[in-house]
């Protein structure tokens, strides 16, 4: 019943770009969307990996494993990392991937959903951080190999995603890299445009990508490449930088 009235509740508040949400704050910045318990009980009782069934709920098959595969070949940091962090790792299919991939000494991680935080403590390397929502307090200037963030910045509100790039410039050691998706002007044809305008699509953030690219060159990073990748409901680009 509760579920019921929440979703009915739900769909009255999308035009206004406001839901309801299980979670321990109101903060859109850093509210929990895909609660832990069900999402791994659904994809245990369908035989499918978490990553594999959060591909069917939200994209298509595959989208995991070929935006990581992306974002490392842009990223070019060969077979090792020493340090990694992510933004929002949820259920961790991003990080499972990059962990497999370049084996980093720590993998920190910052997540505001409590209920996947016993799910992620099981990652090789794992290092779970304080979260606020906003910053990467707790990761140190210049010491990070690899930070990223998935499906993340398509939702929050711009201050959070301009506060996040910020921060993710800052812990980025010299020749490290960031990578995150948002949604640029190049995803928004005009059928994408024209489906959200119908589905009063208010969840969705659009950000743009001169604005991003300017605000990072101005923080030491290089755009090196992008890549584009499905999400329910369109498309985002990935963008792969290079801190000089």
């Amino acid at each position: 019943m509760t579920t019921l009235v929440r979703d009915g509740v739900n769909r009255a508040l999308r035009p206004l770009g406001v839901q309801l949400v299980r979670g321990h704050s109101d903060d859109p910045g850093i509210r929990p969307f895909l609660p832990a318990r069900r999402v791994l009980a659904e994809a245990r009782r369908e035989g499918l990996s978490v990553e594999d069934y959060l591909d069917r709920y939200s994209a298509e098959p595959g989208a995991t494993a070929a935006t990581a595969a992306a974002m490392l070949r842009l990223a070019d940091l060969g077979d090792k990392a020493a340090r990694v962090c992510e933004i929002g790792a949820g259920s961790g299919r991003y990080a499972r991937k990059v962990i497999a991939a370049l084996e980093p000494e720590a993998y920190e991680i910052y997540e505001t959903a409590d209920d996947w935080l016993p799910h992620l403590r099981t990652l090789p390397g794992a290092v779970l951080r304080a979260t606020d929502g906003h910053t990467l307090r707790e990761t140190a200037t210049g010491s990070v190999d690899l930070v990223h963030s998935h499906k993340l910045f398509v939702y929050v509100p711009l201050v959070t995603t301009a506060g996040y790039l910020q921060e993710m410039a800052r812990v980025l050691r010299p020749g490290g890299v960031a990578a995150f998706d948002i949604v640029t002007e190049d995803c928004l044809d005009e059928e994408t445009t024209r489906a959200w305008i119908e589905s009063n699509a208010g969840i969705y953030t659009m950000t743009s990508r001169s604005w991003t690219v300017d605000l990072l060159a101005r923080r030491g990073l290089s755009l090196v490449g992008s890549h584009f990748e499905p999400m329910s409901g369109g498309r985002t680009e990935l963008l792969v930088f290079r801190k000089d």
